[in-house]
């Protein structure tokens, strides 16, 4: 389980909205100083992100609580977010390459836009995979709460 410490912002009825830090691993790097991967985290550092979970614990404003995800969840969502696009994108370049190798005098041109398509269709099948599967967002519950 992945976890994460979070700030209680707001309370709703049996929702509470929690505030998180965007981490970085960067910070713990020995080769931070000379890293451009570096240099752009510490652009980023100190971001936050408000998350809603439902809850019926009984918290107050200010509170800190442990947050927790599975795995598994995250990273098939990870896999068909990043993943199905860039197979559709390059699959497609191929077959583009291929088809029209000798019918046109611009098959790179051809094997471009053919993955420009792939690309997109192969997003839009994604979006459809992850709303079929019914978890849009991570499950995201809590599993210790701070005093």
């Amino acid at each position: 389980m992945i976890k994460q410490q979070a700030r209680v912002t707001q309370i709703f009825d049996q929702e509470v909205e929690l505030e998180c830090a965007l981490n970085s691993t960067c910070s713990g790097c020995s080769n931070e100083p000379s890293c451009g991967v570096g240099t752009v985290a510490k652009a980023f550092s100190g971001k936050t992100q408000l998350i809603r979970i439902k809850t019926t614990l009984i918290l107050n404003p200010g509170q800190w609580v442990t947050i927790g995800t599975a795995e598994s969840s995250l990273l098939t969502q990870a896999f068909i977010t990043y993943l199905f696009p860039l197979f559709g994108l390059l699959a497609a370049g191929l077959f583009g390459q291929w088809l029209f190798v000798d019918s046109l005098a611009l098959p790179d041109f051809s094997a471009l836009l053919c993955s420009l398509a792939g690309g997109y269709l192969s997003f839009r099948l994604a979006r459809k995979v992850i709303n079929r599967l019914g978890d849009s967002e991570p499950n995201i519950q809590i599993i210790a709460v701070d005093y």
